[in-house]
């Protein structure tokens, strides 16, 4: 799970707020705050980079074809397997135009990503 903006954000007042910190400082410091979300130190260095080269902390988008499938392709996909439960996935790939690993979580080709 990636940090908030918020988060990152927090990371660098940690590091250079009110006085500077180690970077294994503010790991501590965040860590106690969030366990559910630990932090490593080149967590840290690569927020501090990003903000040093872009003055911003939002993630930037990546070049290349989005794969997150729209409602519509995720309709036409459950219809398709509805239809014909015993269809191949690989076909159902091919019949909507996706790649197969869009289909399934966690590359597990036993089992189709119910939440597509």
């Amino acid at each position: 799970m990636s940090l908030s903006d918020t988060q990152r954000i927090e990371i660098l007042i940690l590091r250079r707020g009110d006085k500077t910190r180690m970077q294994k400082q503010v790991c501590e410091i965040f860590n106690t705050k969030y366990p559910d979300r630990r932090i490593s130190q080149s967590t840290v260095s690569g927020i501090e980079n990003k903000f040093r080269e872009f003055e911003n902390v939002t993630d930037i988008p990546k070049s290349g074809r989005k794969r997150i499938l729209d409602d519509e392709q995720k309709l036409d996909i459950l219809l398709n397997i509805q239809d014909n439960p015993h269809k191949p996935s690989r076909q159902i790939a091919a019949d909507n135009d996706v790649k197969l690993r869009m289909l399934f979580p966690d590359d597990n080709p036993n089992e189709i990503d119910r939440n597509i």
